[in-house]
């Protein structure tokens, strides 16, 4: 027997050498068909949903990457929404010593919990793959072994090829080893496997037979590839072709005429699903190519709105919806190209981000013109409490209205604060007016005697008739107005309406003193006697002496003017007349003055 026709092929034919490099080329796209998911427009509570989907699968190794972008887009949506949070507590504070305690976030700490829980279960996945890996290596070690003993052995050869079989079965059912032992493991049993054919010399009939049923193994293989065709997800085609093509590695050769023909078979079903996901990716890459141009403008618009800044909280709230608006169109969007996305997001997030910091620092300003505004109300409160005791009923009246116009000058604060500012300064002012109207109560029952003595001596006054001598009639008026002068003080009720009654009681008393030929400065020294007798009678004279007061200087001024232009017609000729029209002026002016000093002179002083 020939022995060079009974040698194996010791090395794996050309065409098939190329299964390796299709296998990497399957590996190196994985990616780009399944790009990693666009989390940036899910909102906290979908953030948590999808970390609990992707925490119930089986395998978690391959989502490591998407739990992190998970985690890092949760933890920035909960920064800002504790610095919002933060903001509206800062703007309704009550004490400036007050600590900002925010209520505990139920939402973020479950999440933490599965991400915890994420983080132990990839652990463990990972040591227990690392364990599997390992107990595969060792497995595979001792099957090479024992392909060494049996290729040393003096079996039959119809025993040993039966053992070779066992061998090569059990190889084939053994796991992956770690990939760093992958390629010496595989090369170490080849090398031996090719030695047994060489020891035992097998006859050409077993080796036929082995072909033959690497020939079978490898078509069952063909099959399931081309079956691959019609499965409808092209993600699972090429996670099941992966395995086809590790299985076909562990399968020894078919015979050498056949070899390159199953392998172009196998090799074409392989092709067609990677025709597939050819197209998957490049519809895919016009799409992202179209979405990246849609973030791109959103980008730009979101530049221009976020470095709007504005005066008033309005304005501010209104902008956060704009910015809110571009926000829900960008979460709106698909993919971009992946080496497009982490740039295109943060780019598109750092535009954002600066719409609230510029926010953050207009309210920062506000807070300190509040401060201000609240230090100034404060200080009213604090005066208006002051006051609140005061028995002053004339005055302190005054100063609480004084108050209040100062508190309509001071500015805005926020309105919880403002409400209880004003609820303070409020309840200091009703305090007193309280006491107050208490107090002319008590007073004013007190003082019904007095308003029935003022109202009876009305009475008297208006039945009067008076003296027909002048003198003593003037004498009867004053002893009339010395009386009421001495009566005690009447109910504040009653005062306006005595008042009124007895200046016409009065009135009457001065007609019949005109009738009986009282002088005109008689009668009007007599009534300023009757003015000075009540309040407002005391504010007509102060108007009255005011009144006086400013035509004497109206008239000193005129009297001045008349008197320098009268030096200068004195130095005119043919003047004479404008002189004299001026002099005339000047006398009617002097004697005009002279009146109003002597009517200012009768004008009683309190």
């Amino acid at each position: 027997m020939n022995t060079e026709e009974l040698k194996p092929e010791n090395e794996q034919m050309p065409a098939e050498q190329n299964q390796v490099a299709v296998n990497d080329e399957q590996d190196h796209h994985e990616d780009e068909l399944h790009p990693t998911e666009d989390f940036s427009g899910l909102s906290r509570e979908e953030l948590f949903k999808r970390l609990e989907e992707i925490n119930a699968l089986t395998e978690l190794e391959s989502s490591r990457g998407m739990v992190q972008k998970i985690k890092d887009l949760f933890r920035e949506l909960t920064r800002e929404d504790l610095e919002k949070k933060r903001r509206e507590w800062e703007a309704t504070k009550e004490d400036e010593h007050d600590v900002f305690m925010p209520a505990a976030d139920k939402l973020a700490e479950k999440f933490e919990d599965v991400l915890k829980k994420f983080n132990q279960r990839r652990t463990e996945q990972k040591r227990q793959k690392e364990i599997e890996l390992r107990r595969n290596l060792q497995k595979k070690l001792e099957l090479i072994d024992e392909l060494r003993a049996l290729a040393e052995s003096s079996d039959s050869m119809q025993k040993a090829f039966e053992k070779l079989q066992d061998l090569q079965a059990r190889w084939r059912e053994t796991g992956p080893v770690p990939s760093g032992n992958a390629n010496e493991v595989r090369n170490n049993w080849q090398h031996y496997h090719d030695r047994f054919y060489d020891v035992v010399k097998i006859s050409r009939e077993l080796r036929d037979l082995d072909h033959k049923k690497n020939q079978e193994l490898k078509e069952e293989l063909i099959q399931k590839a081309e079956a691959l065709k019609s499965e409808p997800s092209v993600r699972r085609a090429l996670d099941q072709l992966r395995v086809l093509h590790e299985q076909w590695k562990e399968i020894g050769p078919a015979a050498k005429e056949v070899n390159d023909s199953i392998w172009e078979k196998f090799k074409a079903a392989s092709d067609e699903v990677h025709s597939r996901k050819q197209a998957l990716l490049e519809d895919a890459k016009v799409k992202q190519e179209e979405n990246l141009k849609a973030k791109l403008e959103l980008l730009e618009k979101m530049k221009v709105e976020s470095a709007k800044t504005f005066t008033s909280h309005k304005d501010w709230q209104e902008q956060g919806k704009a910015i809110d608006g571009i926000f829900e169109e960008w979460k709106k969007i698909g993919h971009v190209p992946k080496e497009d996305e982490d740039r295109t997001w943060k780019a598109f997030r750092d535009a954002r981000l600066s719409f609230f910091r510029n926010r953050e620092s207009f309210y920062g300003q506000q807070r300190e013109v509040y401060r201000k505004h609240i230090n100034d109300k404060t200080a009213l409160c604090e005066k208006a409490e002051a006051l609140k005791d005061s028995t002053d009923w004339k005055n302190t009246p005054v100063k609480f209205r004084q108050l209040q116009e100062e508190w309509k000058k001071t500015g805005p604060v926020p309105k919880k604060q403002g409400d209880k500012l004003w609820e303070r300064f409020r309840g200091a002012a009703d305090f007193f007016f309280e006491n107050r109207n208490k107090h002319f109560a008590e007073q004013d029952a007190s003082y019904k005697a007095n308003s029935d003595a003022r109202a009876a001596l009305i009475a008297e006054v208006k039945a009067l008739t008076l003296p027909e001598d002048l003198s003593a009639a003037r004498n009867v008026i004053s002893d009339y107005q010395k009386k009421w002068s001495e009566l005690p003080v009447a109910a504040r009720a009653d005062k306006e309406s005595l008042d009124k009654d007895w200046k016409a009681a009065q009135d009457g008393l001065f007609e019949q003193l005109k009738a009986r030929g009282g002088d005109e400065q008689t009668l009007q020294r007599m009534r300023y006697d009757q003015l000075k007798q009540t309040d407002k009678g005391r504010e007509q004279l102060d108007r009255e002496r005011s009144g006086i007061r400013e035509k004497i200087n109206r008239l000193t001024a005129e009297i001045n003017t008349l008197e320098t232009n009268l030096g200068f017609f004195g130095k005119s000729k043919g003047a004479q007349a404008l002189v004299t029209e001026y002099q005339d002026k000047v006398t009617k002016a002097r004697a005009e003055v002279d009146r109003l000093k002597a009517q200012l002179k009768q004008i009683p002083r309190d």
